[in-house]
């Protein structure tokens, strides 16, 4: 039988929005290092480097917010609860972007204080002024930052998935022009530079805007409908990627502080060039992790577990797909990149080389490691997300560096990325031993175990039918089908003839109209469940938007006949409900 093709089309979609939206915290961040790596000189780019990982921080309770209200809001689309999920979005929005015009009036004023925390004291001491200029400059765009990061993560849910791809472009290109400014025609240093980077945020932020100017968009920002009280729920849920941005923080100064201790200028420089290979790479694999989160949030919401290990499985095969490749091109090309940002200095380019090869070496596996604790995030065990993302951000990274360091000096900080990507693989496995025990599914699969859901979660092989057609000879037999389903499980009369005359009229209506729009191939996707004495009917398509409720209420006073499936069921059903994400058709109907 062939596969669906919806689960996966929707994963690759969602992954290349997703990369695209991670970009965006990072391209800033990238590109400054390469201008200032060529025209400012070695100790600008190590005072970059130094106050670099804070960026992170800066926009962590926005990621928080962002990341949270997103598993949040996709868990109630899957539950049918849409004006909730409206809700979510709008307390999202106030929640970010406060916390980081706050937070900006905070730092500012303390910028040369947090900088001599982050490393620019001791042997580099003498960076402290320029470190000083760049966190400045940089603080100034926080609440674009956050902005950016919140709304381009539901743009991708709310099938717009070209527009944060022009933001990021924009944002680039007002960067880029901005940076050589500085330099060729301002003459300025790291503030400048800083304060540039800000601006190109602003500049995304307004085409992002552009979003809610688009008719049919299911986002409205309304404090109308706020419930405040979501707000923790929001917190414990995204503060994993909260812990994520803090450890990283918490590693890099770790690191710059080593350095500082037993090595030189050159060294830490080193280091803001492994740095940025993170910056370059790392927003691959948290596209796929944040990809993973936001449809494992889906399908939690309709419990549907079958779906949950086809996802974690479709996500390792496109992690050694994407990023082996980008690995290997990473590793041979490793003195060009970091040319890049390390000019006439040989000890820092020698030793940049051989941090970024050490990064390629453990992305393939960093990119196993933090899809599952992003999908652990996504499948709402917090706990646990959060502790992983502690000791593969920092924990591990800490203690094996300042173990190593005592035997091999500063290629232990560099060495310490692929250890870590091990001994994450070990924690994962005993952590699944562990509470695959406790959950009392040691009689299941590996996948079972995998994917922690207990025996309750979701229904039962014999309670469930799950079917995916291509064409319109198979509609009969998908109609016939749904009828011996509820036949076997003994269904009344009435409500299998409801239900076996829907689904041939939805699946008809959605292959005559939607499969011939365009050229591209389309499917179906039907699920049918029983719940006790009730009975639940999911049909998907990744056809253009198209809601049969609303047809219905268009040719109301037509012929009675017309549609008379979806008008019987309409009005017989418990629940009768639409929507569209991901530039999917979702209906639910209730019996």
């Amino acid at each position: 039988m062939k596969r669906s093709s919806i689960l996966r089309n929707t994963f690759f979609a969602q992954l290349i929005a997703f990369i695209i939206s991670s970009l965006t915290q990072s391209i800033g961040s990238l590109i400054d290092g390469v201008v200032i790596g060529q025209f400012l000189g070695t100790e600008s780019i190590a005072a970059f480097g130094i106050v670099n990982p804070l960026i992170t921080t800066f926009s962590v309770f926005g990621a928080i917010v962002s990341t949270g209200s997103r598993t949040r809001y996709t868990r109630l689309i899957g539950e049918g609860k849409k004006k909730d999920a409206q809700s979510i979005f709008s307390l999202s929005c106030i929640l970010s972007i406060g916390f980081a015009t706050v937070l900006m009036a905070i730092i500012l004023p303390f910028a040369s204080s947090i900088a001599k925390v982050l490393g620019a004291s001791g042997n580099a001491a003498n960076l402290l002024p320029k470190a000083t200029d760049y966190l400045i400059g940089i603080a100034i765009g926080l609440p674009a930052m956050n902005a950016m990061k919140t709304l381009s993560g539901y743009m991708a849910i709310d099938n717009d998935r070209h527009l944060p791809a022009i933001a990021s472009a924009v944002m680039t290109v007002t960067d880029v022009v901005l940076d050589l400014a500085v330099v060729f025609v301002f003459h300025g240093d790291t503030f400048e530079m800083g304060l540039a980077t800000s601006l190109s945020y602003y500049a995304g932020v307004l085409v992002l805007l552009m979003h809610f100017l688009k008719k049919n968009t299911f986002l409205r920002f309304s404090v109308r409908y706020l419930k405040w009280k979501e707000t923790g729920g929001i917190i414990v849920h995204g503060l994993p990627s909260g812990v994520c941005r803090v450890s990283n923080t918490l590693r890099s100064t770790f690191m710059n502080m080593l350095l500082s201790v037993i090595a030189s200028t050159a060294a830490i420089a080193a280091y803001s060039v492994h740095r940025q290979s993170d910056s370059f790479l790392n927003p691959i694999t948290l596209g796929m992790a944040e990809t993973v989160a936001v449809l494992a949030g889906v399908l939690m919401g309709e419990e549907n577990r079958a779906k949950l290990k086809k996802l974690l499985l479709l996500s390792v095969e496109a992690t050694f797909a994407v990023t082996l490749g980008f690995a290997l091109l990473m590793y041979f090309f490793a003195p060009q990149f970091s040319a890049l940002f390390i000019k006439d200095n040989p000890e820092a380019m020698q030793m940049s080389v051989t941090a970024v090869r050490c990064y390629a070496i453990g992305m393939p596996f960093y990119g196993l490691n933090v899809i599952y604790q992003c999908y652990l995030q996504g499948i709402g065990e917090s706990k646990m997300s959060l502790t992983a993302g502690f000791l593969l951000e920092a924990g591990f990274l800490m203690l094996s560096a300042g173990i190593m360091a005592n035997f091999i000096g500063a290629d232990a900080v560099w060495y310490a990325f692929p250890v870590t990507q091990v001994l994450m693989l070990i924690f994962y496995a005993i952590m699944i031993k562990v509470y695959s025990h406790r959950l009392r599914i040691r009689d299941k699969s590996l996948m079972d175990k995998i994917i922690l859901m207990p025996d309750h979660f979701g229904v039962s092989e014999d309670e469930e039918m799950e079917k995916s057609i291509y064409s319109m000879d198979e509609v009969v037999e998908l109609s016939r089908d749904i009828w011996n389903f509820c036949e076997a499980r003994g269904c009344d009369k009435k409500r299998k003839f409801l239900l076996a005359l829907s689904v041939e009229e939805l699946a008809g209506n959605i292959i005559k109209h939607g499969f011939s729009n365009d050229d591209k191939e389309h499917s179906i996707d039907v699920r049918i469940v029983k719940n006790g004495d009730d009975y639940t009917l999911r049909v998907r398509d990744d056809c253009p938007v198209f809601d049969p409720a609303k047809q219905l209420e268009l040719f109301n006073d037509e012929d009675p006949s017309r549609h008379i499936g979806l008008r019987m069921i309409s009005n017989l059903a418990k629940d009768f409900q639409y929507n569209s994400f991901f530039k999917l058709n979702n209906l639910v109907i209730k019996v």
